[in-house]
């Protein structure tokens, strides 16, 4: 354990103000918690005792600084006498902090969990000693958007060619960096073929240059990304050029290298001390990942679509369960990210990924796409309220978790063929991932805000994905007595961290019909599903307890 790491409740998202707008403490904290180290923990120092969610310590409202007469026998416990009023939201969110600590310090090897510190986003690896830096000379994070497909071809963009040296240079105008800078960009993520770098490249690089030029004059800075070009000889050569190349040119920060390799980082260091050099990297290379150099960070890919789990379905309900799944995962991205700063002392950019697509519809027309059926239904989401609504939630969420980090970089500004007379509306896979019409659709929080999505994961997604754009008529009615537990809306049955003795089921005095209760039940046992999914694919093994 590196004493100086710590894991904390996150107090900008769960405080005294915002802890009864939660909808479910049971969910966005026990279910993964307890699901961690079999629910055990000890204290520190230790007392000769383990414990865990069903069973405190008898001082455990003393340990956590919370003066009260209540008990706190388990963690259910913290649940219950908050909502009774028994303590109050400060004490609540003590309480709870106190669990998330206990519970973290209680892990082995938490250096090598880039997960070890997830509460469903809502908690947050602290390692004050190590501030998050900024390259922007105007600090904060990076909001950027990728210039696709100018000089590197994107055939998902609508081109089936590369562009002409002379449509790269008209591709983009001034106008669009100032409608970057408008919408509350800062920057802009720049891809070039290595070979740019070369001699006898002079008209593309110039190009590159005016390009540059149309980003400074709008305010932004940008970060130039090499891409590995088959024709290039002396990679190495290429870099060192290259770094040169973003040295003198106003609006570039930083370099993107094409690979990990160090031999790159040399070859930009011997002309350049300072320059900030990103390196590539995927998720499952960040625990390998080092650097003394201070001014080395890490360009990570977090794409949405890379198995055929997260891309088949075959159904609209499946549609819409796979957004569902992907929006309670992005929150809990920030953890990796964290991780990396912490104990890696590599701040984390997120280069690729972000965008608003969950399937890889975008590349249909390529002869590399399997059609698993994901691709068959985007119709029905044109209109939908439901698809515009949970689409706001996962990039609400994305960039929350996002600027953990350094920042982002959207898929793209804009398509090859823009659609003027349909400003707004997301009729075409394509357009998910291009920021221009995303923005349009209203689909972003306010960007020029400085914290844009503070409470986004807040709670978790709404679960509504069985019914989509149907409703059902509201059937109010009081929760039912649960008794040692409490009435879990959203799986409609009561919920128990210690299971209760076998009585009879725990049902609620509700008008709700037997058709609404069937759906309710198909609902939650979805649900259940997903965060099984979630806590196995993105926890390292963890499991729930029963």
């Amino acid at each position: 354990m590196v004493s100086n790491v710590k894991c904390l409740i996150d107090r900008d998202v769960v405080n005294k103000d915002t802890i009864a707008n939660m909808t479910d403490l049971g969910i966005s904290f026990f279910a993964p918690l307890c699901g961690r180290n079999r629910g055990a923990f000890v204290l520190d120092p230790p007392d000769g005792q383990t414990y865990g969610c069903v069973a405190f310590p008898s001082k455990y409202a003393d340990l956590a600084g919370v003066e009260t007469e209540v008990t706190l026998e388990d963690s259910n416990d913290i649940n219950e006498q908050f909502l009774a009023g028994n303590i109050t939201a400060s004490d609540a969110v003590e309480l709870l902090d106190f669990f998330v600590k206990a519970v973290y310090d209680s892990s082995s090897d938490v250096q090598a969990k880039p997960y070890g510190c997830d509460a469903g986003g809502l908690a947050k690896l602290d390692c004050g000693e190590f501030p998050l830096p900024s390259i922007l000379p105007s600090g904060g994070p990076i909001r950027a958007a990728t210039v696709a497909g100018v000089f590197v071809p994107a055939p998902w963009m609508g081109a089936k060619e590369m562009l002409t040296l002379n449509e790269a240079k008209n591709f983009y105008s001034a106008k669009d960096f100032h409608d970057m800078k408008k919408l509350g960009l800062n920057a802009v993520q720049v891809p070039v073929f290595t070979s740019t770098f070369e001699d006898g490249s002079e008209d593309i690089k110039n190009a590159v240059g005016e390009l540059l030029d149309l980003v400074d004059d709008a305010g932004l800075s940008a970060i130039l990304v090499l891409t590995e070009s088959d024709d290039t000889t002396d990679e190495k050569k290429a870099v060192t050029n290259a770094a040169v190349f973003v040295s003198e040119k106003n609006a570039a920060v930083a370099l993107t290298l094409p690979s990990a390799d160090t031999a790159l980082v040399d070859a930009a260091r011997k002309v350049v001390a300072t320059l900030p050099l990103l390196i590539p990297i995927k998720e499952d290379k960040l625990q390998g990942l080092y650097s003394d150099d201070s001014n080395i960070y890490a360009a990570l890919e977090l794409p949405h679509s890379t198995t055929v789990g997260d891309v088949a379905s075959s159904t609209s309900q499946d549609d819409r369960m796979k957004l569902f799944y992907h929006e309670s995962v992005s929150c809990i991205s920030r953890s990796p990210i964290e991780y990396a700063s912490c104990f890696k002392k590599v701040p984390v950019f997120i280069s690729n990924g972000f965008d608003l697509a969950i399937d890889d519809c975008a590349t249909k027309e390529s002869k590399a796409f399997k059609n698993y059926g994901q691709c068959d239904r985007f119709d029905e989401t044109i209109d939908s309220n439901w698809w515009h609504n949970h689409r706001s939630s996962f990039a609400a969420r994305q960039i929350f978790a996002y600027e953990h980090g350094l920042g982002w970089s959207f898929a793209t500004w804009k398509l090859y063929d823009e659609d003027d007379d349909k400003p707004g509306m997301i009729d075409s896979p394509a357009k998910l991932l291009s920021l221009k019409d995303v923005a349009a659709a209203g689909l972003l929080p306010p960007l020029a805000h400085k914290h844009p999505a503070t409470l986004a994961c807040l709670n978790p997604p709404e679960s509504d994905f069985v019914l989509g754009d149907d409703t059902l008529s509201p059937t109010p009615s009081p929760p039912p007595d649960c008794g040692n537990g409490w009435w879990n809306f959203t799986t409609a049955q009561c919920d128990f961290w210690i299971p209760p003795p076998p009585p009879p089921p725990c049902l609620p005095v509700t008008t709700t019909s037997p058709k609404e209760l069937g759906l309710a039940a198909i609902s939650g046992a979805v649900i259940g599903v997903i965060l099984l999914k979630v806590l196995g694919d993105k926890r390292d093994g963890y499991s729930r307890i029963p």
